[in-house]
């Protein structure tokens, strides 16, 4: 688990459990994604803009294993009723307790028996097996016995439960506690042993239930951890969200509330975004080679890429790894090689000490420490980090054309702070560049073209995240 403070766009700090699950397996694949316990207030939507901005999207569950873990985090970190991804949507489905993907082969998720008349009613949303094998939908209040599937069995998987009738979610419960799941029917054949399992009872449980309930991310997880007698919103027109409880539970609650909330991140985003060369060179030879094969040497703008350049540089053979990061020593500030200011920072503290030997970024490759970045010489050879698209920063421009005149009026004199400024100017006979850099609100960039006498003056302007 990593712990850490950074300070978001909304200018407050929040506190940020971080629990890895590369590690993590279901019943038979592993999830490579990161949980992120995020100690600020916000609504469900917010929650969801703000994991969707700085991670992938609000945490979406997919078994007991995840859901046992992430409780355990949730209480290290302090965590109060904390939202996940799922939301209160209009279209009910029919779907399976167990929600492991890899234990349905194609259209097995789908197999039904209803008997001709099932089902029916609005508010019957579990099922049951009757004796001769067909389905009927009950209400999930209703007791009953049930069918527990145990996958550590392989010979007599399906258990069925009678010295205790339960409703439909208690069910579920003792099944995950004491089993694997309630029992999924993917075929005409386990619907057969099922049936002869049940011998003289009359019905019983199994994991078929339905809901309309949607996960942010748009996946189709059925796994649902409702505590006793939840989601209870009753008719309203008010849309609920799902919150996690003290007990480890799900309650259902309003989405206008506001509340701690979980994002995740999906380990393949850094992987498709960012390569590491493990060639070893200097400064300007990666910048270089990243603009030749790639986009670029990378700029890490956010506490997301800076995540992704740590994963990234632990594969490293060398000590550092490059960032396109780089210092002006007469004016005494760092800038990125892609133009963004830089907002985001991880410098280390005697970073920037020795400028006249020293002028760019690397960051410390290696599992130990946090990424920190240091500086130096650009003669070193090093491994390095290339960025494979252009949206990895997503940069905000809008384009206006302005005279020198208008621009020094409504932008040089501005009252929002300094400028970052960057003047290009091209000829047609040759090309000179002459960059001018200051820290501040927003960036400038003039592109002044001059060829056969005309002059375009083109302005761009973004607002940086500082």
């Amino acid at each position: 688990m990593i712990f850490s403070l950074f300070r978001p766009s909304v200018m407050t700090l929040l506190l940020i459990t971080t629990l890895l699950f590369s590690g993590l397996c279901s019943l038979s694949s592993c999830v490579p994604r990161e949980f992120h316990v995020v100690k600020g207030e916000k609504t469900w939507t917010e929650a969801q803009r703000y994991c969707r901005e700085e991670f992938t999207d609000l945490a979406t569950i997919d078994n007991m294993r995840e859901m046992e873990m992430l409780n355990s985090t949730m209480n290290e970190a302090g965590a109060k009723k904390p939202w996940i991804g799922l939301k209160q949507g209009s279209s009910p489905k029919w779907q399976w307790s167990l929600a492991d993907r890899d234990f349905y082969r194609e259209n097995e998720a789908e197999f039904r028996k209803w008997n001709s008349t099932q089902p029916e009613g609005t508010h019957e949303n579990c099922t049951v097996m009757i004796g001769n094998g067909t389905w009927y939908s009950r209400k999930r209040s209703d007791t009953r016995a049930f069918v527990c599937y145990d996958g550590r069995n392989s010979t007599h998987p399906y258990v069925l439960v009678t010295h205790t009738h339960k409703k439909w979610a208690d069910a579920q419960r003792y099944c995950r506690e004491n089993h694997t799941d309630l029992a999924s029917v993917r075929n005409e054949a386990e619907n057969e042993k099922i049936r002869k399992v049940l011998g003289s009872t009359h019905e019983a449980w199994i994991g078929l239930f339905r809901d309309a309930w949607e996960w942010s991310d748009g996946s189709t997880s059925s796994f649902r951890h409702w505590g006793t007698g939840e989601p209870n919103y009753g008719e309203t027109t008010e849309v609920f969200c799902a919150e996690i409880t003290s007990s480890g539970q799900w309650n259902d609650a309003s989405c206008q509330t506001t509340s701690n909330f979980i994002c995740y991140e999906g380990k393949s985003s850094g992987q498709k975004l960012l390569v590491l060369v493990h060639e070893s060179k200097t400064w300007k030879e990666a910048l270089q080679y990243c603009r030749e094969h790639h986009v670029d040497l990378v700029s890490v703008t956010s506490e997301r890429i800076q995540r992704w350049v740590k994963d990234r540089a632990n594969g490293a053979s060398s000590t550092h790894v490059w960032l396109g990061l780089r210092r002006s020593c007469n004016m005494g500030f760092w800038f990125w090689v892609n133009g963004e200011t830089v907002c985001y920072s991880n410098l280390g503290p005697e970073t920037g000490q020795d400028c006249q030997s020293a002028r760019v970024g690397a960051v410390k490759s290696g599992g130990d420490g946090e990424g920190e970045w240091v500086m130096l010489p650009e003669t070193e050879e090093l491994n390095f980090i290339c960025t494979t698209e252009d949206h990895v920063y997503h940069h905000k421009f809008s384009h206006m054309v302005f005279s020198p005149v208008e621009v020094q009026r409504k932008w040089c004199r501005s009252t929002c702070g300094v400028l970052h400024v960057a003047f290009y100017m091209l000829g047609c006979g040759g090309v000179l560049h002459v960059a001018f850099y200051m820290l501040g609100c927003v960036v400038v960039a003039f592109y002044m073209l001059g060829c056969g006498g005309v002059l375009h003056v083109a302005f761009y302007m973004w607002r940086s995240t500082c």
